[in-house]
């Protein structure tokens, strides 16, 4: 069936169609006797993919009548040839992209944020696995399905990619394979991936959370951050990935050389079908042109960090990574759906190292509506939990700015206040 319009198409090219029964059958045979006298008719050389291993039942029957006449045909990897046909893609299905990056964006604000502040806040004893476990669950609920609705025209082909990965408390793996380990749920560095899915489409989104950092992470961050922005624009059509790479590393040596050697070893990869294309990567000494219609995941990475003010043995290695996926055009590169990612949006403060000890803080409705105004997004509905997370500011621009310190206190407390009374 899905076959069938390649063969009725007009100016279509000669394809005849076999169809061959899931399980063992005489006619099965039959078909593979006829599809290998083909390939003797056409000559020796034979296209694999050889990265991929399938296996099934109909891979093991074909392998049995493949295997007598191996010797005859020479085999020849085309995985680059159906990366390049694979990689630039049709308007529709750059809209399939766009859905997946936007049912990302979506989970990752509206429902990661939430929960791991909700963690934190009520000092709740969870694994960094068991998180990734509830955000791949919040793709089920009926909150997140609603808010989903409203953006994203049919909900019910928005799927999982993997499962989401949730690193923190020094041991962070920014592979695209990375797996959420079960050491507790740390109130540091988190690293959040999320990886989605729609009609088979792939979309990526990586954003890095920071509570109590110091001013030195605040200022790796901010680094990170403007490198990807540039990493975007330069994404343009007929430059050769490996050059987007060079230039990326020209600037972390020009402007932060003490992070060259924390610097990742590539700045992403085109996206589809398979959610990274093992060809087309942003990697040193890559040739491949960027084409209109790649969708890229556009990512930067910072690994190995030390953080020698810290205390706490967990806090002292961390690092960052930064991911969107992006529409490459005709004019330039845009990115497929927005995603918190300010330094207001990312980072957390248990502590404000400038005011005077208080007592434990009082449970306060409504506190997740005021967290959501503060990312500037629409306010949630109320809940109930201690508020010992507040988003704010980089403490580097508190101190060059005191008037809006003072400011922002009197309107937290003024807050507070309210949110006792009610």
């Amino acid at each position: 069936k899905i076959l069938q319009p390649l063969q009725d198409a007009e100016n279509a090219v000669p394809l005849e169609i076999t169809v061959i029964s899931k399980d063992p059958a005489p006619e099965n045979q039959q078909a593979y006797e006829k599809a290998l006298a083909t390939l003797k008719a056409s000559g020796p050389a034979v296209g694999t993919i050889a990265s991929e291993e399938p296996s099934s039942k109909i891979v093991a029957e074909w392998n049995t009548v493949y295997s007598g006449s191996q010797s005859e045909f020479t085999s020849r990897d085309i995985g680059p040839l159906v990366s390049d046909t694979l990689a630039v893609k049709e308007e529709s299905e750059i809209k399939h992209t766009k859905a997946a990056a936007t049912a990302g964006a979506l989970l990752m604000q509206d429902y990661f944020v939430d929960e791991m502040a909700k963690i934190f806040d009520e000092e709740e004893k969870v694994t960094n696995r068991v998180l990734a476990e509830r955000v791949e669950g919040a793709l089920a609920s009926k909150a997140v399905e609603k808010r989903l609705k409203a953006k994203v025209p049919d909900v019910d082909m928005i799927e999982w990619g993997s499962l989401p990965s949730v690193q923190s408390g020094g041991k962070y793996a920014l592979a695209l394979d990375a797996q959420s380990n079960t050491d507790a749920l740390h109130a540091g560095t988190v690293v959040c991936s999320l990886n989605m899915r729609y009609f088979m489409y792939s979309a990526s989104v990586s954003r890095t959370f920071m509570i109590d950092p110091t001013p030195e992470q605040e200022k790796n961050y901010a680094f990170l951050m403007e490198l990807q922005r540039l990493l975007v624009t330069w994404l343009q059509p007929g430059e050769a990935m490996g050059d987007v790479y060079e230039r990326a590393t020209a600037h972390v040596r020009e402007h932060r050389p003490d992070l060259i050697d924390n610097f990742g070893a590539d700045c992403g990869f085109v996206t589809g079908f398979e959610l990274s294309d093992s060809v087309n990567v942003l990697a040193a000494g890559n040739k491949r042109k960027l084409e209109a219609g790649m969708a890229v995941v556009a990512r930067v990475q910072l690994e190995g960090l030390t953080n020698a003010k810290a205390t706490d043995a967990r806090a002292r290695t961390y690092a960052y990574q930064l991911a969107d996926t992006v529409v490459v055009g005709a004019e330039g590169a845009a990115v497929a759906a927005s995603c918190i990612k300010k330094p207001n949006d990312v980072s957390f403060f248990f502590n404000d190292d400038d005011e005077p000890a208080k007592a434990e803080p009082t449970r306060a409705k409504a506190a997740s509506a005021g967290s959501a105004k503060a990312r500037g997004g629409a306010a949630r509905a109320p809940t109930t939990r201690t508020s010992a997370i507040l988003p704010s500011k980089f403490r580097s621009d508190e101190r060059e700015d005191e008037s809006s310190v003072r400011q922002r206190r009197e309107h937290q407390k003024e807050l507070l206040s309210r949110l006792q009374a009610d």
